[in-house]
C-alpha cells in the first residue's frame, strides 16, 4: 500500500513547529486531518488552513488577529460555523506563543472521559515500572508502548498527568528520537535537563544518545 502524502502545512506543523513531540498525533477526518494532544482533538486542517479549537477563554485572540471562524454549507443551504478558527501566520512562526495557544484550545471545555478501575491499575503499573529504569538510562514512549502494549499516546497521557514526579520519574522517558520535549513541572524543559545530567546522562544539542535507552 502506498502511505498517502501529508499537506505541506502538516508535515511542517508536525515535525517542524512540534518537532515531532510524541504526544501530538493526527488522523484524517472530514476530507481534511484532525490534530490531537494526548488524544484530545484541538485542531484541524481542512485545505490549507489550520484552524484551532476556541471558546470563551480564547475567542478573542484570534479576533485581535482578524482570525474567521470555519465555515460550511449544510445540505438545507444554510451556512453553518463551527467552534474552530483560522490559525495566525504570526502565531505558527512563533513556537512559544504556538504551544500556549494549543494549550488554551486544549482547555476549551469538553466532558472528559472518566477512567475505569482497569485504566487506572495500567497507570499505576505504568508509573511503578519507571522506578525501576536505572540511574543513568531512559526509555521512550514507543518502547514503553510496546512493553504495556498501548500506543505511545497512552504513555505521553500518563507522563502528563503524574502527580508524583518525585516518586515516579518520568523525566526517564523521552522521544524515540532521544530529542528533549516538555516536562510537566514548573520549569519545564531545563528542570529535565538538570535531571538526566545529574543521572550522568550526556546531552547533546537537545538529544540523548540511544546508548542510554533500554
Amino acid at each position: 500500500m502506498v502511505k498517502k502524502k501529508l499537506p505541506g502545512i502538516l508535515e511542517y506543523f508536525i515535525h517542524d513547529q512540534l518537532e515531532d513531540d510524541p504526544s501530538f498525533s493526527y488522523r484524517s477526518m472530514f476530507g481534511g486531518y484532525g490534530i490531537y494532544r494526548y488524544g484530545k482533538i484541538f485542531s484541524i486542517l481542512l485545505g490549507n488552513q489550520l484552524y484551532f479549537k476556541v471558546g470563551e477563554n480564547n475567542r478573542q485572540d484570534y479576533l485581535d488577529y482578524g482570525s474567521e471562524a470555519f465555515k460550511y454549507k449544510k445540505k438545507t443551504g444554510v451556512v453553518g460555523v463551527m467552534s474552530y478558527y483560522e490559525l495566525p501566520e504570526d502565531v505558527m512562526e512563533n513556537r512559544e506563543l504556538l504551544f500556549e495557544w494549543i494549550e488554551k484550545s486544549l482547555s476549551v471545555e469538553t466532558k472528559t472521559k472518566k477512567k475505569t478501575q482497569k485504566d487506572r491499575e495500567l497507570d499505576k503499573k505504568i508509573l511503578e515500572f519507571l522506578q525501576e529504569i536505572p540511574k543513568g538510562k531512559v526509555s521512550s514512549y514507543k518502547n514503553l508502548g510496546i512493553r504495556f502494549e498501548v500506543h505511545p499516546r497512552k504513555i505521553a497521557s500518563v507522563m502528563k498527568y503524574n502527580k508524583s514526579p518525585g516518586i515516579y520519574p518520568c523525566y526517564k522517558v523521552l522521544a524515540d528520537s532521544g530529542k528533549l520535549s516538555g516536562y510537566n513541572t514548573d520549569r519545564g524543559v531545563e528542570e529535565k535537563v538538570e535531571k538526566l545530567q545529574a543521572d550522568g546522562i550526556e546531552i547533546i544539542n537537545g538529544t540523548v544518545d540511544k546508548k542510554y535507552f533500554i
